[in-house]
C-alpha cells in the first residue's frame, strides 16, 4: 500500500491554494506585530478563528474564516510575508510547483492598488524559490459577489502588469445558479487576446449547470467540480473538452459538499477518465496539506503508487506552467517514481 512517507516525498503539484487562507497562524501574529494592529498573541487561540469550525455547515460558514485573516493583509510587506510563508509550507509538504491564488481586492482596502498587491506576492513566491526546490506562481481572483465593472478592472490591470508569476484568472467567493453568463464578460476579453489562461470556481455547492457554462466560456480547468459526483454525462463533457478537475476533498467536506472522505468521487473519476487532481484549497482553514490530501485517498478510496503519479502528471499537464519547467518537473517526477520508495 502506498505509505504517506511515499507521498510525502513525491514531488507534487498543487494548482488550487488560497493565500489568504494558508497562512500559519503564528505568521499572521508575527504581521499583525510588525504593523502594530492588535492580534492575540496566543497561537491557539488565533488558530481558531482561522480554522473552519466543525460544526460547519456550508460554504458560507466556511468563507467566514476569511474576515478574521484580511485586515491583517492591507500592505506590501504584509503580502510578501503571507506569500513567502505559503511557498515555505508548500516546500516542506514536497510540493515541486504550486499555483497560489488571491483576490487583489480584498487587500486594497487601505489604499494599495491591484498592481502593487500582485507585486508584492510575486516578490514572497520569488524569495522563496531562492531558498527551497519550488516553483510558484500565480491566480488572479475576482470575486463573485462584486459589480462585473470592479472584477473586469482587476483583471485588467493584473493583465497589464508586466509579471511573469501572473499564469491565470479566476473567479471565486459565494457561488449561485448561472452565475458565468453575467460575469464572463470580466474576463473572455483578456483570455482571447493575451497569452494567460482561466480557471473558475464551479460546482463547489452543487451547480452543475455552472460547470457547463465554465468550460463553454473558456475554462481549462474547475476548481473543486464536486457536483460531477453521480453525474456520468457531465464527466464525459469534461473529459472530452480536456479540461481538469481541482479536487480539494477535505474542504468538501467541510462545506458538506460530500459527507465524508469515503464518498470523494475519486475511483468513479479515475474509472471515467476524468483528469482531476488533489489540492489543499486552505491549508489552515482546513488544517491540511497536500500530504494529507492524497494520504486521506488511500485510506478511504484506495489510491494507489501509480495512481498517484497517474494524477500528478496530469496536474502538471494541465498546470498554467512554462513548457519548459513542465518538462524539467517531469523528469524529476518520474526519477521519483522510479526509486524504491514508490515502489
Amino acid at each position: 500500500m502506498l505509505t504517506k512517507h511515499q507521498i510525502q516525498t513525491f514531488p507534487k503539484i498543487e494548482l488550487h491554494c488560497h493565500l489568504d487562507g494558508s497562512i500559519r497562524p503564528q505568521t499572521l501574529i508575527e504581521i499583525a506585530n510588525q504593523q502594530g494592529l492588535f492580534i492575540n498573541q496566543d497561537e491557539t487561540i488565533v488558530r481558531t478563528h482561522m480554522q473552519a469550525p466543525a460544526d460547519c455547515h456550508n460554504l458560507k460558514d466556511y468563507l467566514d474564516c476569511f474576515d478574521f485573516v484580511l485586515p491583517y493583509l492591507q500592505t506590501e510587506d504584509a503580502l510578501t510575508r503571507a506569500a513567502f510563508d505559503v511557498m515555505e509550507q508548500a516546500a516542506e509538504d514536497g510540493i515541486a510547483y504550486i499555483e497560489i491564488r488571491f483576490a487583489p481586492s480584498l487587500s486594497m482596502q487601505k489604499g494599495l492598488s491591484c498592481q502593487q498587491t500582485i507585486q508584492a506576492v510575486a516578490k514572497g513566491i520569488a524569495l522563496a524559490e531562492t531558498r527551497y526546490p519550488i516553483i510558484g506562481n500565480i491566480l488572479i481572483i475576482g470575486m463573485r459577489q462584486e459589480a462585473l465593472h470592479d472584477i473586469t478592472s482587476i483583471f485588467s490591470e493584473a493583465t497589464a502588469l508586466s509579471e511573469d508569476k501572473v499564469v491565470g484568472l479566476d473567479l471565486a467567493g459565494p457561488e449561485v445558479d448561472g452565475y458565468v453568463p453575467h460575469l464572463a464578460e470580466s474576463y473572455r476579453i483578456f483570455i482571447d487576446e493575451q497569452p494567460i489562461q482561466l480557471t473558475l470556481h464551479a460546482g463547489e455547492c452543487g451547480c452543475i449547470q455552472n460547470i457547463y457554462q465554465a468550460i463553454e466560456s473558456g475554462a481549462q480547468r474547475i476548481g473543486h467540480g464536486i457536483a460531477l459526483k453521480g453525474d456520468p454525462a457531465t464527466q464525459a463533457f469534461v473529459r472530452e473538452q480536456g479540461v481538469l478537475i481541482e479536487g480539494c476533498p477535505t474542504s468538501n467536506v467541510h462545506t458538506r459538499a460530500i459527507d465524508s472522505y469515503a464518498a470523494y468521487p475519486l475511483r468513479e473519476w479515475l474509472q471515467n477518465q476524468v483528469h482531476f487532481c488533489l489540492n489543499t484549497d486552505n491549508r489552515t482553514v482546513s488544517n491540511t496539506t497536500l500530504t494529507n490530501e492524497y494520504w486521506h485517498m488511500v485510506q478511504h478510496c484506495g489510491l494507489t503508487a501509480e495512481e498517484l503519479a497517474t494524477i500528478m502528471e496530469h496536474a502538471l499537464q494541465h498546470s498554467f506552467a512554462s513548457e519548459e519547467d513542465k518538462a524539467a518537473l517531469l523528469v524529476q517526477m518520474s526519477a521519483v517514481f522510479r526509486t524504491e520508495a514508490m515502489e
